[in-house]
């Protein structure tokens, strides 16, 4: 494991890497590599995700709402252009319908403004047919959902019930800007095989949209006032230690947190098997807020032309069906195997432009992770 992160960050893929291996509660390994210390923290990207949703579970445990209910009946302007037929559990599942949806960069800042425009999005299908990732879309209408249940902004809420009660003091959604200079900035690294693409999704690929979409997210995760706001599906920070306790918790749920229950079904059922176009329409293997491994189905990129197979199957070849997690953009992954106890982060400052060769990577990393069993 060691032997490859030195090599990405020899190579200048990732100018700073970390991970975490932990069990049983308790860290087993912690390290640091490039130019990051142990000490630093890094943008989760979507590996976010997760944590938020953990919030949401507390509130299915309370009785507060339910999957079933839908979303305008705890915020009914959310309701507009056909909106009111959207369901909590569809917002979680990525089965939503407008996964194309944004907030701008001038209502970022203002719960009011974010709120207008979330309730003029329009649906792009019908909610509940379709899975099509919401990468910056769905965790924002969650926010709302939260404060309006609890009278807590998100970031407060998500202290206060989920990340104090775990101690982890180092895992923020929402770093305020005195508090950033422990943050690694995100940068850009190698090169987007082109020919690659273009024989794996058989269409051109227009390079200079491919950039422009690639430098907006770095200006998400490398703004300090954006920091500052916490996106939520794409906006937290932490060490990987951190991580891996949180997901130790998940697996564990020694402080109770969590009704047993609500925990189980986020950890370990799947709601839906709708096609991922990500995947090459493998099945999406989504639970309220999670990806589960599942049995190995075969998925995998395949482009004779270049002699390339890389598998689909997420968080290495080795982890147990049952295995839970959720990864992020910048080469992030985060997840735990109820088999072997083990919980994994692995965080990096590098967004790799050569998609193929970051799923690599990770597939030779994250399969020697059941090793420290």
């Amino acid at each position: 494991m060691r032997d490859h992160m030195r090599r990405a960050v020899d190579d200048g893929v990732w100018p700073a890497a970390q991970f975490a291996v932990a069990r049983h509660g308790e860290i087993l390994a912690f390290e640091s590599f490039g130019d990051a210390r142990d000490s630093d923290r890094f943008c989760l990207f979507s590996a976010t995700k997760p944590i938020v949703a953990s919030l949401v579970w507390q509130l299915l445990g309370e009785g507060l709402i339910g999957l079933e209910t839908w979303v305008a009946e705890v915020w009914p302007e959310f309701g507009a252009y056909g909106k009111d037929v959207v369901t909590l559990e569809q917002v979680l599942l990525h089965t939503c319908g407008f996964p194309s949806a944004a907030i701008s960069r001038d209502a970022i800042t203002s719960r009011d403004q974010r709120a207008a425009e979330m309730e003029s999005w329009r649906l792009e299908w019908q909610p509940g047919s379709r899975f099509f990732y919401h990468g910056m879309s769905a965790h924002w209408v969650l926010t709302e959902v939260i404060h309006r249940l609890t009278g807590q902004d998100f970031r407060q809420a998500l202290r206060a019930r989920v990340l104090d009660p775990l101690g982890l003091d180092r895992l923020e959604l929402g770093v305020p800007v005195e508090r950033q200079a422990d943050l690694k900035r995100v940068t850009a690294t190698g090169t987007r095989s082109i020919d690659v693409f273009e024989a794996l999704f058989g269409q051109p690929v227009d390079e200079a949209a491919a950039e422009a979409e690639l430098a907006d997210v770095l200006a998400i995760v490398n703004d300090p006032e954006l920091r500052a706001v916490g996106v939520p599906g794409a906006g937290g920070f932490s060490d990987a230690a951190s991580v891996a306790l949180f997901y130790q918790e998940l697996l564990h749920n020694t402080t109770g947190l969590w009704r047993p229950d609500i925990l189980a079904t986020a950890t370990g059922e799947i709601r839906t098997t709708l096609p991922d176009p990500i995947r090459m329409g493998a099945p999406a293997n989504r639970s309220i807020g999670l990806v589960i491994a599942d049995p190995d189905d075969g998925a995998a990129l395949r482009i004779p032309s270049h002699d390339i197979e890389v598998p689909l199957r997420p968080f290495g070849s080795r982890v147990s069906p049952g295995a839970f997690g959720h990864g992020g953009g910048g080469g992030q992954s985060a997840w735990a195997d109820p088999a072997t106890g083990l919980s994994f982060c692995l965080v990096t400052s590098g967004m790799d432009r050569d998609v193929v060769a970051d799923l690599q990577r990770h597939l030779a990393i994250e399969s020697q992770v059941p090793e420290l069993a």
